[in-house]
């Protein structure tokens, strides 16, 4: 049975209903599509790691969207709006192309990963007991838990604390 929106049909009355909208069951191809304007079979169908990166394919062999592909930030810094970022990227962060600033934004305030603790700013790995990511394979960091909390100016991007 189909319920009564009244504010909502109000809105679409007013507005416009936008009735094919196609989604992705994971996030990362999901945000790739919006940031890109294209279905996410066109763009990034897998939900890997944000690093990921296959060094025999230099243009689209990156987890995210492809590096020539042009994006919304992009579009909308060449039109002359001032262009800020804020919330979950996940659309790739392999190589500075795949950032907010090389897509195209002025400034940022992200988290990059997939699992986040929106509490702490710590990202999480599914992968290993303690459940929190480390950064294995470098000495000296192996206990390491990177703070995922980024911050862009403009001219750079570093953890915005911790």
């Amino acid at each position: 049975q189909e319920k009564a929106t009244p504010f909502l049909s109000q809105l679409v009355s007013e507005g416009i209903e936008l009735d094919r909208m196609y989604s992705y069951k994971f996030c990362s191809p999901s945000r790739s599509a919006i940031q890109s304007g294209r279905n996410p079979i066109h763009v990034n169908v897998q939900n890997i790691d944000a690093t990921y990166a296959n060094p025999e394919d230099p243009i689209s062999g990156y987890a995210g969207i492809p590096r020539e592909m042009t994006g919304m930030g992009a579009i909308m810094a060449k039109a002359g709006y001032a262009t800020h970022f804020v919330g979950k990227w996940d659309a790739g962060m392999a190589t500075p192309d795949h950032t907010p600033m090389g897509r195209g934004y002025n400034t940022s305030l992200l988290y990059f990963h997939h699992l986040n603790d929106y509490w702490d700013s710590r990202c999480f790995d599914t992968a290993v007991s303690s459940g929190l990511s480390s950064c294995k394979g470098y000495a000296g960091f192996e206990e390491y838990h990177p703070v995922d909390l980024w911050e862009g100016d403009g001219t750079s991007e570093g953890p915005a604390r911790g």
